[in-house]
């Protein structure tokens, strides 16, 4: 009994591992998608090389990591936007299992908050699998070349007065300055993401 308890142990830290190493790694090559904007019902096309520098982050709708890390997001993409920064927002959850995560719903979330970025719905999840995406919110940074530069957290804690580190913001800075990103890479935290079976 204790070894098959322990096999099981061993069986989830491999699996947790193997997640972790199917996340884009910094400097490689990120998937184009074409997915449907909730908010309007047209087709939101990412070219990775198209020459400007993307934020590509996964969210919905239920998760309230998604809902803390909201407004900060808003207020980022509001304040670079206007810089020539492009981003995407991508709920990869399963809208069947989880119907508030339907467009219908997406769109009804869109309209209330005034995002100023397209809201994707991934409908089968292949996006999230393509960028080893695998909470909510999990935020890809991509420059211009269509090589990611960033990937993990929006800052070190879903509550304002705790962060220490705004991770997110730290790295459009250094890539808008010209400089290499200080932290590359950190741990993004959240809900998992319901993936389509």
């Amino acid at each position: 009994m204790k070894k098959l308890l322990w096999m099981s142990v061993v069986t989830l830290l491999f699996a947790g591992v193997a997640c972790a190493a199917d996340q884009l790694a910094i400097g490689a090559a990120a998937p184009g998608f074409a997915l449907v904007n909730a908010a309007d019902g047209k087709t939101v096309t990412m070219k990775p090389d198209d020459g400007f520098l993307k934020v590509v982050f996964f969210t919905c709708n239920q998760c309230p990591y998604a809902k803390a890390f909201e407004p900060r997001l808003i207020e980022i993409a509001n304040r670079y936007g206007h810089r020539g920064i492009r981003f995407y927002a991508i709920d990869s959850n399963d809208d069947m299992k989880y119907p508030e995560e339907s467009l219908q719903g997406m769109k009804a979330r869109a309209d209330e908050q005034e995002y100023p970025y397209p809201y994707l719905k991934d409908g089968d999840s292949s996006t999230a699998v393509a960028y080893g995406a695998r909470v909510t919110p999990h935020v890809f940074v991509i420059d211009g070349e269509g090589k990611v530069r960033y990937r993990g957290y929006v800052d070190d804690s879903a509550k304002p007065a705790e962060r220490k580190t705004t991770g997110l913001i730290n790295a459009l800075n250094a890539l808008t300055e010209g400089r290499e990103v200080g932290t590359a890479d950190t741990r993004a935290f959240g809900c998992t993401i319901k993936f389509k079976s």
